[in-house]
C-alpha cells in the first residue's frame, strides 16, 4: 500500500495540489487516519482549547505542511467570541453547556465550565484565503455543537468536492442550541455524500446525586454493569462522485485512496474504473487491480473465520 500511495501522491496531478486535510477541534493527537498520508498533505488543524492539543514537533516534521492555529472556528469572523472552558478540554465549546439537560448523566461534570474567556474567531472562507489554499480533500470537525453550520458555511464550490467529511454530532441535549444528528443527516442528505460509518457513543444514565450513593470502585466500573445509553455520534461521509463531469483526474486518485483508506473497497474499484473510463491513464488499472486484491483477501478471511467455526462441529 505504500508504494501505491507514493505513486499518487507523485502523480503530475497531485505535485504541486497536496492534500488538504482540515480537523476543527484538533485534541488529543492528530487523525489517526491520515497517518499514512501526512507527509505528502497539507494540515490545517484548529483548536482554541489548546490544554489537550498535543501536536508535537516531531510529529510536525511528518507533514508535508502543518498549519495549527489556536483560534475558534466560527460562521464568520470576529474579534471576540465567548468560549467556554469545560473541566475536560474535549468538551469545550462556543456554545454554554445545558446543565439542566444534562443532570442526569453520569458525564456531566465533565463539561462544567472552569472559565469563560473571549477569543477571536475565522471561518473556513478567510483561513484558506489567508493560507493560500483553494480547496479542502478532507474535512474533519468535533467543535462540539456547531459542526453543522460551520460546514454550511463554507462555499457549495468548495463543500461539494469534498472528498471525505467526519462529524461528531449530539444525540442528547447537551450544549443549548446545538446542531444534533438528525439535523445534520437531514442536511446532508440534499447533497452529495453517503454514509460510510457511523459510530454511536454516549454515557451512563444516573444523575449527581445517585452517583454519589455508589462506592468507590462502583463507580470506577460503572460502564461495566449500567447500560450505557446513545449521547453523540461519529459519522463518516464520502463523496458519491454522482457529479463527474467537472471532477479531475486529481479528485479521483484522491476519492480511491481515501476510500480504500476506510476500507471501501467495492467503492474503491468503481472509482478507479470511472477515472480509467474518463482520463485513460494507466495509474487506474494499477489502482483497480488493487481493490480487486483487498476485495479477494476479505474474501478469503471470511472463508478462513468460516473454517474455524465449523473445525469444532467436525469433532464433535
Amino acid at each position: 500500500m505504500k508504494k501505491i500511495i507514493n505513486n499518487i501522491m507523485n502523480h503530475a496531478s497531485l505535485v504541486n495540489q497536496p492534500p488538504v486535510l482540515v480537523d476543527i477541534g484538533a485534541s488529543g493527537f492528530i487523525h489517526k487516519k491520515w497517518r499514512k498520508i501526512a507527509k505528502y498533505s497539507v494540515c490545517i488543524a484548529f483548536d482554541a482549547d489548546t490544554r489537550d492539543f498535543d501536536a508535537s514537533e516531531i510529529e510536525n516534521r511528518n507533514w508535508r505542511k502543518l498549519i495549527k492555529l489556536n483560534r475558534l472556528v466560527a460562521t464568520y469572523p470576529s474579534n471576540a467570541v465567548d468560549f467556554y472552558l469545560t473541566q475536560s478540554p474535549h468538551c469545550s465549546s462556543t456554545l454554554q453547556p445545558d446543565e439542566k439537560a444534562l443532570e442526569p448523566w453520569a458525564f456531566n461534570q465533565l463539561f462544567n465550565v472552569v472559565d469563560t474567556i473571549k477569543l477571536p474567531a475565522t471561518d473556513i472562507k478567510t483561513t484558506l484565503e489567508e493560507t493560500g489554499l483553494e480547496y479542502i480533500d478532507w474535512f474533519k470537525t468535533d467543535s462540539q455543537g456547531t459542526d453543522l453550520r460551520i460546514f454550511r458555511s463554507i462555499p457549495e464550490k468548495i463543500s461539494n468536492n469534498i472528498l471525505t467529511a467526519e462529524f461528531e454530532p449530539g444525540i442528547i441535549d447537551a450544549m443549548n442550541g446545538e446542531d444534533k444528528l438528525h439535523a445534520l443527516m437531514e442536511y446532508m442528505d440534499t447533497k452529495p455524500f453517503w454514509v460510510t460509518n457511523m459510530g454511536i457513543f454516549g454515557s451512563n444514565r444516573i444523575s449527581q446525586t445517585d452517583l454519589s450513593s455508589l462506592n468507590f470502585i462502583q463507580k470506577r466500573s460503572l460502564g461495566s454493569f449500567l447500560k450505557t445509553a446513545p449521547g453523540w455520534c461519529e459519522i463518516t461521509y464520502i463523496n458519491t462522485l454522482n457529479s463527474d463531469d467537472h471532477l479531475s483526474i486529481r479528485q479521483y486518485l484522491l476519492a480511491w485512496l481515501f476510500s480504500t483508506l476506510h476500507g471501501e473497497h467495492g467503492f474503491g474499484l468503481f472509482v478507479a474504473r470511472k477515472g480509467f473510463e474518463k482520463y485513460k491513464d494507466p495509474i487506474f488499472l494499477l489502482l483497480q487491480k488493487e481493490s480487486y486484491r483487498k476485495l479477494s483477501r476479505g474474501y478469503l478471511n471470511f472463508l478462513k473465520k468460516v473454517l474455524i467455526r465449523l473445525m469444532p462441529l467436525k469433532f464433535n
